[in-house]
């Protein structure tokens, strides 16, 4: 392959073509310096295998901890739960991570050494990571150590504590609605008790069943009155055929009284039937509040029976599915990572080198 390049000599000469670069030229260039290519390799190689070696090696310990539905929840809706759902279930990455229990396992197991110096952030960014696995209720919590067994130990410590501070965080959460609740119900229960004290006190002062007693006897007074006048009043048309009866006048006079005592037995009954409407009608009123007042007792004492019978199992429930074993491996230094990317870079730092090499000598 040829390129052509104009060039002008001192003179003003017509331009002239030269090779400037040939594909077989640069290969019988790099088979040339193969050796410089390998002897670099190999000497990568080397260094990073006892880089490898020389790092001190840690150990990763995973703790899986699974994330339950509340409950109440519907078991044949667990597998149609959205991904906004998922991704809300991130929060817990924050109970795992948070500074206050990652600072209790490293007082716990001695964590830090004698001469890490560093900040317990800085700390907690190296050796902790907490993760909720992509569209699954799974929280993954690994801790790197040195130790194997000690990781392990760190990595189990927060999944337990995780559990018990969701827990903790579900029963004060439902702690403060049964809080609430008690507070309805002894409110209820006062403005029943009022209702009832009040219903008490108008059936003290104000009694229907002697007004029913007195308006039945006046109902009798008044049948046995409509009888007595309607006698009189038969004896009264007999004696007027007879102009000369000495019984008329008194005859008269009898239905006159019998007539007057009527009227007003009738106006009593109607004053006393009034009465007794006006505190029927009291009376109800004062019974519907009672049951008002019952209703909303009764409501709220079985709401705090529903939130005492479901306390603690309000919110998604965490537990430890994995404890995680001691690692047998390291995680880190990888040594077969570490000679690919040494082999790789030295590799083309040569080409680089060589390409550079023989453009400048072409």
């Amino acid at each position: 392959m040829l390129r052509t390049r104009e060039r002008l000599d001192p003179d003003h000469a017509p331009p002239f073509q030269v090779d400037s670069f040939s594909g077989y030229d640069y290969l019988r260039h790099l088979r040339g310096r193969s050796r410089f290519i390998l002897i670099v390799c190999a000497a990568a190689g080397v260094l990073a295998l006892v880089v490898s070696l020389l790092l001190p090696k840690q150990y990763t310990a995973t703790a899986t901890v699974v994330i339950d539905p509340p409950a109440g929840s519907d078991p044949r809706t667990s597998t149609a739960f959205s991904p906004v759902y998922f991704e809300s279930l991130r929060a817990y990455e924050l109970f795992a991570s948070s500074d206050t229990l990652f600072q209790r396992a490293v007082e716990k197991f001695h964590v830090r050494g004698p001469h890490d110096q560093g900040s317990i952030e800085g700390l907690k960014r190296r050796i902790l990571k907490v993760t909720k696995v992509r569209d699954t209720k799974i929280l993954e919590v690994a801790v790197t150590l040195p130790d194997p067994r000690q990781a392990q130990a760190v990595a189990q410590f927060l999944a337990d504590e995780t559990v018990r501070l969701t827990r903790a965080a579900n029963l004060e959460n439902d702690q403060d609605l049964l809080a609430e609740a008690r507070r309805r119900v002894d409110e209820a229960e006062k403005r029943l008790a009022q209702a009832q004290a009040a219903w008490r006190d108008f059936s003290h002062r104000e009694p229907m069943e002697s007004l029913r007693d007195e308006l039945d006897a006046l109902a009798t007074s008044r049948e046995r009155l409509d009888r007595d006048l309607l006698e009189s009043r038969a004896e009264l048309a007999e004696a007027s055929l007879n102009a000369s009866d000495p019984r008329l006048p008194a005859v008269r006079a009898r239905v006159a009284s019998l007539e007057k005592q009527q009227a007003d037995l009738a106006r009593e009954l109607e004053t006393k039937g009034v009465l007794l409407s006006e505190r029927s009608a009291r009376a109800q009123e004062f019974d519907q509040h009672v049951q008002s007042a019952r209703r909303a007792y009764d409501s709220a004492a079985a709401n705090v029976s529903e939130l005492e019978a479901a306390a603690g199992s309000r919110g998604e429930r965490l537990r430890v599915l994995d404890p995680g074993v001691i690692p047998e491996r390291p995680s880190s230094p990888n040594i077969v990572l570490n000679l690919a990317l040494a082999l790789a870079v030295a590799f083309i730092v040569c080409l680089t080198y060589l390409t550079l090499t023989f453009r400048m000598s072409a």
